[in-house]
């Protein structure tokens, strides 16, 4: 062969394997395509393909022949017998070495394992090409001619280059696959995640859409697929900021919410909104931009921190509540020690002072420390009568109801404060509506709740000031207020003044007798009846509670000492 045709021979061969590596959709179809192109070029009539077995560095045939092979039987079947170690017969030492291995005569090679024992296996040249990646090599490729040939250096020139051009053609079949691999598992991943996956392109137009976005946003992919996504998942309040980020990001490469966890509201398909935690990031893809998001509907998370939230204002409403029954508690106890504690010195050292066998005491002078005694001993009983109260009220009053005029009750009230503080020191004015409707009601209960308010006047008002007591009706219900012109209650202390051992601050700092349970004794009779008890004040200038009962037409139903209502008594 001329020069000229040997170089035109080589490209040729250059050409076909290029072309066949080029059109080979898998390494198999690529190789054997190959040994057709090698053999084309180089005129020889068999072509093999040797490859590792089981990734070791031992190699067998793998079945694959190009050529004649029927015209070689003893050939074929000893190559299809024989597994060759990396090193030994042209096809171990190609392994080994990484380049092309001629045989001018493998009936003269000792290294030619199947044709030892002078075996005739039909055929007398034989080179081995290996195929060598990234990972070691892939394959050796051996062709025979039925002649001895002397060593073709151009030739293996040649195939060394191809065997080069092979190994780098697997290397990046191989990356593809790995790439399409991976790209299928991403996908998948995706698809199954419990997270929308949105993808946009640069025309902010929908092109990825996975099965949670359909269920989270109602959409189907096949209508999402397309439409712009501002338009279609995005509050109205949104668009201008997100659009203007978009192009400032397709301008300068800089965004304010890509890579960012974004908390915002998302749009479903029926113009509900729903809360949604969200990231956006950007990929470069064939000279465009894509941009992805995966949105996690929160709607579960904000129901549970809400809850949450309750649950902590609840508990610090519950600790707020703790702390003032313990102050309350505190400030009970110092209010009874004292409230005891006073009267019993007095009626103590007057005791002592009566025992000790003071004659020259006078008559009157005895007779005023029994007065004081007395007066005491009255106070200690009232004392034990409210915490007794108190303690029947949160049980729930015993109400046992009858007809009784107004005018009574009030008189009654009236007297009895006056039997406890000198009548001189308050006057007390009565004005009651001509024509009142007799009162359902448990008469002393009461009585009681009045002298509460009358004594709750007398406290807070200077001496000689008067309380005024009035009585009227309207519908059917039955108005007894009671006013006083004493110091007043400020605003933040009179939505308290009927809790229990409530005190205000001016009480306190005056050192007035009580622990704050006689507004609260007045309420609960007031409750007793399906009535009401309320307060008003201006600081300074003095003080108004009314209580409100229903006339005979809302007779109230009998209670029993646990709350429980009983028919009205006849």
């Amino acid at each position: 062969m001329r020069d000229q045709e040997r170089e035109t021979a080589l490209l040729a061969l250059l050409d076909g394997v290029t072309a066949a590596l080029s059109a080979g959709d898998d390494l198999e179809s690529a190789a054997r395509a190959t040994l057709r192109a090698i053999r084309k070029a180089t005129g020889w009539p068999l072509g093999h393909i040797w490859v590792p077995e089981g990734g070791g560095d031992r190699f067998v045939s793998s079945g694959a022949w190009t050529g004649a092979v029927k015209e070689f039987p003893l050939l074929y079947q000893a190559t299809a017998a024989t597994r060759i170690p990396a090193g030994t017969d042209i096809v171990g030492r190609a392994a080994a070495t990484g380049e092309p291995v001629w045989s001018r005569d493998v009936t003269r090679d000792p290294l030619f394992t199947r044709a030892r024992h002078g075996a005739d296996v039909g055929v007398r040249a034989a080179f081995a090409l290996p195929v060598v990646t990234a990972d070691g090599v892939a394959a050796v490729l051996e062709f025979f001619c039925h002649e001895a040939v002397e060593p073709d250096e151009s030739l293996l020139r040649v195939l060394a280059s191809l065997s080069r051009q092979m190994g780098r053609a697997i290397d990046r079949h191989r990356a593809r696959q790995e790439a399409e691999a991976a790209r299928r598992r991403l996908e998948q991943v995706v698809e199954t995640s419990v997270e929308a996956f949105v993808s946009v392109d640069a025309d902010d137009r929908i092109v990825g859409w996975n099965a949670t976005a359909e269920r989270m946003f109602g959409i189907p992919r096949d209508r999402a697929i397309g439409t712009v996504l501002h338009e279609t998942i995005m509050p109205v309040r949104y668009r201008e900021d997100y659009q203007t980020d978009l192009a400032r990001f397709l301008a300068t490469g800089r965004s304010r919410l890509m890579g960012r966890r974004l908390e915002l509201a998302a749009l479903r398909s029926d113009g509900s909104e729903f809360p949604a935690e969200m990231v956006f990031w950007a990929t470069r893809q064939a000279d465009t931009w894509i941009f992805n998001a995966f949105v996690h509907d929160i709607t579960d998370r904000r129901r549970v921190e809400q809850a949450l939230r309750e649950a902590y204002t609840q508990q610090q409403a519950v600790v707020t509540r703790l702390q003032e029954l313990d102050r309350a508690k505190d400030e009970f106890i110092d209010a009874v020690g004292h409230e005891l504690r006073t009267p019993l010195v007095s009626v103590l050292g007057y005791l002592e002072i009566l025992t000790l066998g003071n004659d020259d005491l006078s008559a009157d002078r005895r007779l005023r420390m029994l007065d004081a005694m007395t007066h005491n001993a009255m106070r200690l009983q009232r004392l034990v009568e409210d915490l007794l109260a108190v303690t029947t009220t949160a049980g729930g009053l015993s109400v046992t109801s009858a007809p009784t005029p107004v005018d009574e009750i009030i008189a009654e009230a009236v007297q009895a404060m006056s039997a406890q503080t000198r009548s001189s020191d308050h006057p007390v004015l009565v004005r009651v509506d001509e024509g009142l409707p007799l009162v359902r009601a448990d008469r002393g209960l009461l009585v009681r709740a009045l002298g509460a308010l009358l004594s709750n006047a007398a406290k807070f008002s200077p001496a000689d000031s008067p309380i005024t007591v009035s009585a009227s009706a309207a519908g059917d219900t039955v108005s007894i207020a009671v006013s006083d012109a004493g110091v007043g209650i400020d605003a933040e202390d009179l939505p308290h003044v009927f809790d229990r051992f409530y005190r205000t601050r001016s009480s306190t700092e005056a050192a007035i007798q009580g622990i704050g349970l006689g507004l609260t004794i007045a309420k609960a009779i007031a409750e007793a009846h399906h009535g009401t008890i309320t307060a008003t004040s201006v600081p300074g200038e003095g003080s108004t509670f009314t209580l409100r009962v229903p006339a005979p037409g809302e007779a109230p139903a009998v209670r029993d000492l646990c709350g429980r209502r009983e028919a009205p008594p006849p």
